[in-house]
């Protein structure tokens, strides 16, 4: 079973998240704390403080490098690094794990 199909989902969900919150901060921070804020009062009139703001651009700019990143190495070439996605290198061996007696 191929897992790039979620891999490839999650990461583009990281990069939405991070122009949100890179682009429109406030925005973000409003969308984010919509779910509790339905059991206050007045919530309309609570202000994030500057430095949550900023904060919040920052965490967004993370988010979206890391899903570009994400992205980009999950749409390279497959993992095991052959056409028909066999766990074998190019003389026939095993790319597994190697057991190595120490003694």
């Amino acid at each position: 079973m191929s897992l790039d199909s979620p891999l490839k989902l999650g990461y583009g969900t990281l990069v939405l998240k991070g122009l949100l919150a890179a682009l429109v901060p406030r925005k973000a921070i409003v969308l984010v704390t919509a779910g509790w804020r339905l059991g206050f009062e007045n919530v309309g009139d609570l202000e994030p403080r500057e430095w949550y703001v900023d904060a919040t651009r920052a965490a967004g700019v993370g988010l979206l490098v890391a899903g570009l990143t994400g992205l980009l190495l999950a749409g390279g070439d497959d993992a095991s690094g052959t056409e028909d996605g066999s766990d074998t290198d190019s003389d026939g061996g095993s790319n597994g794990p190697v057991e190595v007696d120490i003694d």
